[in-house]
């Protein structure tokens, strides 16, 4: 028989938002933001007419649960239950079942796997569907291998839910850590995964997949883009996956080139309207973090005292005036100043000298390894190499390069005005 069901991890209800640095109802927005990703993660499971849904460990942010999160939980999972929707969950690193009290009641309909291997059939009208198999984490450090414990028991659709940790992604603490191999050798067609908040999938030898479908709700500057679920459509004993977009409030990280702007009113319109041009309207709200980049004659004018955390203060209120409001997370200076290298070589000195001898180097690879092995830098690298700090045999040559023009441009801001 034909079935969908929707895959969603890593939801952190409750999530504080500690480094938003702001008041009023775009703080209130980022606080609600978890809890109405849970909402719309329920109105697909309506709209969509799903068998089930898999929570893949991190319902709630912390060990310790708090009451808001858990009745959330439980007022979303009942909607379900009325609908006649199966829930699965296992738990993972942020919500081991060492931390769940009791204290509150789930509906019938909700399977939450234990600290041991368990697989549950899933049936309509008598019929099996598929077969979910879980587990979940007793305490907060898993270091096993918890797939391992998986197995395909018989034929049908199966299903493999897990919060874990595949092919060591970096980012996140290596707990129950697996390989695509070992996942493969399962035998298994869906690995519900959770534990990594960016959306992903692998195609498993042999067959199957395992799927990241990242957390439903952005958290900091580093979670940017749409965040949401995995509708999956099993037919025929083939499957169709598709991501839907929950997150409510959405981050993003956005460059502002200073090229061809001179006025600093200028730099202002163009990252608000750099801004306006990515954050979509129909979300709650938004959250950037602003990069200026690129080289300008405002450069010096922003690296005056207090300069950028001025116009970082007028850019931010300017934003959270907005429909919907954004957040200006941070405005961070990567630009460079504005240098005339052919200025700079016709004028000779230590700047055209320290220009020419870097371009022999880059030209030059046995001068450049001399400068490794021989000069300060090999000494450097030998240094590194005692404290167990892994160092490049010969460095690149765009290192040097880069190096040079930042000599360059620091002798040129030292010039007078």
């Amino acid at each position: 028989m034909p079935f969908k069901f929707v895959h969603a991890a890593d939801l952190h209800l409750d999530t504080p938002f500690r480094g938003v640095a702001t008041q009023g109802p775009l703080l209130g927005r980022f606080q609600d933001s978890t809890f109405r990703a849970l909402t719309r993660i329920t109105e697909v499971c309506l709209r969509e007419r799903v068998a089930f849904l898999l929570l893949a460990g991190d319902l709630f942010d912390v060990k310790d649960r708090s009451v808001r999160a858990r009745l959330a939980l439980r007022r979303e999972l009942g909607r379900l239950d009325a609908a006649g929707i199966s829930t699965f969950i296992v738990h993972g690193n942020h919500d081991p079942l060492s931390g769940d009290s009791g204290a509150l009641g789930l509906p019938a309909s909700v399977k939450v796997f234990g600290p041991d291997w368990e697989e549950v059939e899933v049936k309509r009208e008598g019929r099996r569907l598929c077969r979910v198999q879980g587990i979940s984490y007793p305490d907060v450090e898993v270091r096993d291998d918890l797939s391992a414990r998986f197995r395909r028991t018989g034929d049908g659709f199966s299903v493999g839910l897990l919060h874990a940790n595949l092919g060591g992604a970096e980012g996140h603490a290596n707990y129950a850590p697996c390989t695509t191999a070992g996942l493969g050798s399962r035998g298994l067609d869906y690995w519900a995964l959770g534990h990594v908040h960016t959306r992903a999938e692998h195609l498993l030898p042999g067959g199957g997949v395992a799927v990241y479908p990242g957390n439903p709700q952005g958290r900091h500057a580093h979670e940017t883009g749409p965040r949401g679920c995995i509708l999956v459509e099993v037919e025929d004993g083939g499957m169709r996956r598709r991501f839907i977009p929950v997150d409510g409030v959405r981050w993003h990280k956005l460059e502002v080139p200073l090229s061809g702007i001179s006025t600093l009113d200028g730099l202002l319109a163009s990252a608000l309207e750099g801004v306006e041009a990515r954050c979509a309207p129909e979300l709650d709200g938004h959250a950037v973090r602003l990069t200026l980049t690129g080289r300008g004659p405002l450069h010096r004018e922003l690296a005056r005292p207090g300069a950028l955390a001025q116009l970082e203060g007028d850019l931010r209120e300017q934003l959270a005036k907005g429909h919907p409001p954004v957040l200006l997370e941070s405005l961070r200076d990567g630009s460079r100043p504005e240098v005339d290298l052919e200025a700079v070589c016709a004028a000779g000195g230590f700047a055209r000298t320290l220009l020419d001898e870097v371009g022999f180097l880059a030209e030059d690879p046995a001068a450049l390894a001399r400068l490794w092995e021989e000069e300060a830098l090999g000494t450097l690298s030998q240094r590194l190499k005692r404290l167990g700090v892994d160092a490049l045999e010969t460095p690149r040559a765009e290192w040097v390069v880069q190096a040079a023009m930042q000599g360059v441009e620091s002798l040129h801001e030292e010039e007078p005005s």
